[in-house]
């Protein structure tokens, strides 16, 4: 079983018929793709073009995790950095402040100033 069906089967309603209406709906669609990845491929990103809230909450998770820095995070949620780190804050997510470590900063002010 494919993955559509399969989360149809656990979100979608109890109701046979109108899960069978669903499939018929998914294979009709499917036809105009390659695979069912691209067709999910495209959907997730029609979901998070119209969707603002989910684009930001995929930014948060994506920051929080590491993934990506701040300035891209903020460009994901379709937000400046400033705005970023105003919901990174009032999430209380702290931020990770990127740069060299300390001994890198001694180094190369050691280079610069002698």
């Amino acid at each position: 079983m494919n993955l559509i069906y399969h989360a149809y089967r656990i979100i979608g309603e109890r109701d046979e018929r109108a899960n069978k209406r669903r499939f018929k709906i998914v294979d009709s669609l499917l036809l105009h793709y390659r695979s069912e990845e691209d067709f999910l491929e495209e959907a997730f990103r029609i979901v998070i073009r119209n969707k603002p809230k989910i684009r930001i909450e995929l930014a948060l998770e994506l920051y929080k995790n590491k993934k990506t820095s701040l300035a891209k995070s903020a460009e994901i949620a379709g937000l400046t950095t400033i705005e970023f780190k105003e919901i990174l804050a009032d999430r209380g997510i702290k931020r990770e402040i990127e740069g060299d470590e300390i001994p890198e900063i001694d180094k190369k002010i050691k280079e610069v100033f002698g």
